[in-house]
């Protein structure tokens, strides 16, 4: 008998139906699904974490007077590495859990494995980072005229990621295909976004406060005893272990984070195609008829 899975994704929602189904999905597929996203975005994650705390610590240290162009040099390079690997994340997280979801439809969670999910790796990562690259254009582009088109035309496009993966879209293909399917619908899908976007965000912290409470004590402690804030960057070999060790728990943090909201937008495209072409219900006549079809050939 085929699997047939608990939540169905072609479907009309309403705006908390999306909200509750992102967090059943999530619930019933813990640990298959963030144990894959560790293991495929992990790395990465954690990098962006270690480059962009490594920036942080270099703000606290800085001092005007001793700015050299090495140092400019420097701080440039590691700004670099840190827009470089946030795009990557933000290319490969919506890879691994639309492809995660794809297979979630013909497979009990426990049975999805990594296989799975990298076999859609290398045939869509250029597309959407494609598309990455051309939305973050139009947004910048949009940003010279008011910041109103630029918020406009990012949910807009916040459709996208979704759209290549499900439907085999190319990069510009899928920005009209994003404006048809979100027409009359950009407020749901605003309030979805911040609303998923702020849950997000709060359970990102949690996981980030280890290392908040980390440098906050260590500043303070510089601060008392050198009087000079710059020497907080001159951390212990004991400092710098529990600092790797708790970018290990604010990489987790990123992937709830990350994965609430591709999830979220994953069931508002579902809901956006539903509304406009009823793919849920014609695939469920289809399966009516071919049940019937199978009962003929029985008689």
């Amino acid at each position: 008998m085929a699997y047939s899975p608990q939540i169905e994704f072609y479907k009309k929602r309403q705006f908390s139906d999306k909200i509750n189904a992102t967090f059943t999905f999530l619930r019933e597929n813990a640990w298959p699904y963030i144990k894959i996203q560790l293991m495929i975005a992990g790395p990465i994650l954690l990098l962006t974490n270690i480059l962009t705390n490594q920036l942080s610590i270099g703000f606290l240290g800085f001092s005007p007077e001793d700015v050299t162009a090495s140092m400019i040099l420097d701080f440039f390079k590691l700004y670099g590495l840190i827009l470089l690997s946030t795009l990557v994340t933000a290319t490969l997280v919506p890879i691994i859990t639309f492809s995660y979801m794809k297979a979630y439809q013909n497979h009990a969670p426990n049975e999805i494995s990594a296989a799975m999910v990298l076999k859609n790796l290398g045939s869509k990562f250029f597309n959407l980072l494609g598309f990455n690259i051309l939305m973050y254009i139009a947004i910048i582009i949009a940003m010279f005229f008011l910041v109103l088109p630029a918020i406009y035309i990012g949910i807009v496009l916040s459709l996208g990621s979704a759209i290549i993966l499900f439907e085999e879209n190319n990069p510009i293909d899928t920005f009209s295909r994003a404006f048809t399917l979100i027409k009359g619908k950009w407020w749901s899908t605003f309030g979805l976004v911040i609303v998923m976007g702020i849950i997000g965000y709060v359970i990102s912290l949690f996981f980030g406060l280890p290392r908040t409470l980390l440098f906050s004590v260590k500043a303070i402690t510089t601060t008392f005893s050198d009087g000079d804030l710059s020497a907080v960057t001159q951390m212990t070999t004991g400092e710098q272990a529990l600092s790797i060790l708790f970018s290990v728990f604010e990489t987790f943090g990123s992937i709830l984070l990350y994965s609430l909201s591709y999830i979220a937008i994953a069931f508002q495209y579902f809901n956006l195609v539903e509304r406009r072409e009823s793919r849920g219900l014609m695939s469920q006549i289809e399966g009516m008829d071919k049940a019937a079809a199978d009962d003929d050939e029985h008689y």
